[in-house]
């Protein structure tokens, strides 16, 4: 006897919380608990390739097949995605790309709601309509909402300008940090066999295992070539748990403490007179570390309500049975 359930013909709804790194769509009745989920590569244009929104299209044909076969087959009556860089720069790009791709599975466009990330970030810490948003997972930002509107801002310009905080950002400097320490630039710092570590070479004397090239330095080059793809600065993100490893050292300490303090320098800048709630999203403020913690601290001893969303999804399911009750007779 089969076990696969009996087919459903409700309304469904596709929700989806889409990063530089990774994306997690969702598949739901209308108004009903999620029924089938499936994860894909992230879809930034800017961190994540020029192919990045294809990804979403193969996403969604998986959610669907896993909905199929857990016997939900009924019309896709709305979708919305949060999607990391769908903001007012590239919104049309990203809305008319997504839009073509998401046609060959028998969605309309009117059925598709495209938002950032940012706004599905925010609804999902379910603080009401006003308030702050902190996010620092690949990229990283901070918005002031009102009405759900976004109405101002800091930061959130990508990795080459700005994202202070961000994973890749972290990321980075730590590469810096250890590149510094091995050419004699900078000091001697517990990054560098960190990272040595990792990438699965000695980065002091290149002795253990022997040294590719003759020169650590050139080691470090030869291996990020090969580990960080050319056009995808979002593999820096991997790097990024490293200072909170040796929060001690003073390279880390460093480190996490210029993002700790730019994230609370944010907050006081967008609310001087503290009145709003907080809303802290993304891996690096909502995952276990010495950043969520001090972030954490020092939003509590302020006597400021916040709320971590360490997923998107619940906002963007919201947004998605909101889309679906105006179109649905």
């Amino acid at each position: 006897m089969s076990s696969t359930p009996p087919p459903t013909t409700h309304p469904l709804v596709i929700a989806g919380d889409i990063g530089g790194t990774s994306s997690r769509l969702a598949l739901a009745p209308l108004a009903g608990p999620i029924v089938a989920e499936a994860e894909g590569p992230g879809a930034n244009l800017r961190s994540s390739g020029t192919d990045a929104l294809d990804n979403i299209a193969r996403t969604a044909e998986e959610v669907l097949a896993r909905g199929r076969r857990e016997g939900h087959d009924g019309e896709v009556a709305a979708v919305a995605l949060g999607i990391s860089g769908a903001g007012p720069a590239r919104a049309a790009e990203v809305r008319r790309a997504v839009g073509e791709r998401l046609a060959g599975l028998g969605i309309g466009p009117e059925r598709i709601l495209i938002t950032d990330d940012l706004h599905t970030a925010f609804l999902s810490g379910g603080v009401g309509d006003d308030g702050l948003l902190v996010l620092a997972g690949t990229g990283a930002v901070a918005v002031r909402f009102r009405g759900r509107e976004a109405v101002d801002r800091r930061d959130g310009m990508g990795w080459l300008l700005g994202d202070i905080g961000s994973a890749v950002w972290l990321g980075r400097r730590t590469l810096e940090a250890v590149a510094a320490d091995i050419d004699g630039r900078g000091p001697r710092t517990r990054l560098t066999e960190e990272v040595g570590q990792m990438l699965g070479l000695d980065l002091r004397a290149g002795e253990v295992p022997p040294s590719p090239t003759g020169d650590p330095r050139q080691d470090l080059i030869r291996a990020l070539d090969e580990q960080l793809p050319a056009g995808a600065p979002a593999a820096l993100g991997r790097f990024a748990r490293l200072p909170g490893n040796v929060a001690e050292d003073p390279a880390a300490r460093e480190i996490l403490d210029l993002a700790i303090h730019h994230v609370l320098e944010t907050v006081q800048a967008l609310d001087p007179r503290s009145a709003l709630p907080v809303v802290l999203a993304g891996s690096v403020l909502t995952g276990p570390g010495p950043l969520h913690e001090a972030v954490a601290a020092a939003l509590r001893s302020e006597g400021r309500c916040f709320r971590a969303a360490p997923t998107g999804m619940p906002g963007a399911l919201l947004l998605a049975s909101e889309r679906a009750a105006t179109l649905l007779p």
